[in-house]
């Protein structure tokens, strides 16, 4: 009886400490997946320049083209709306990415201080790269269309 029993022990041991042990397959980073990280500080940065009235920090991620499109001029009367119809964002929910003509297009749920409807922010990256620059931003939204 104490031999079957010291023999359940181990194969009890043995059977748990493979089970609790990290597999291969799972424990890759997202590096070595592939699979971008949930770029929620960009987008932070992007509102938080926003709210600021702070271009270069809403554009310091900006592709050069992004740039060029996202004049000062258009920032201003982008913070505007902004502030009027929405406000300043009060929380965010990253939802996912997908992946369309080798950008990947983050989704984000946010709120905002004027706004009880979600909103629906579409952030869009050149790559998965962690020096990815910013080439588009969509805030879907029926208060920004009045």
């Amino acid at each position: 009886n104490r031999r079957f029993f010291l023999r359940w022990c181990l194969l009890t041991t043995v059977f748990l400490t493979l089970l609790v042990a990290p597999l291969p397959g799972l424990s890759q980073t997202a590096k070595e997946t592939g699979k971008p990280k949930p770029p929620n500080e960009l987008l932070e940065n992007i509102f938080d320049g926003l709210a600021q009235g702070d271009f270069s920090k809403y554009s310091s991620e900006f592709s050069p083209v992004m740039k060029e499109v996202q004049t000062r001029e258009n920032f201003l009367n982008l913070q505007k709306k902004i502030q009027k119809s929405l406000g300043k964002v009060r929380m965010m929910n990253y939802l996912g990415y997908y992946v369309q003509k080798g950008n990947y297009i983050h989704l984000f749920k946010c709120h905002f201080t004027k706004e009880k409807d979600d909103v629906l922010v579409k952030l869009v990256l050149d790559s998965n790269k962690p020096n990815a620059l910013v080439t588009g931003l969509w805030l879907d939204s029926p208060a920004l269309e009045k």
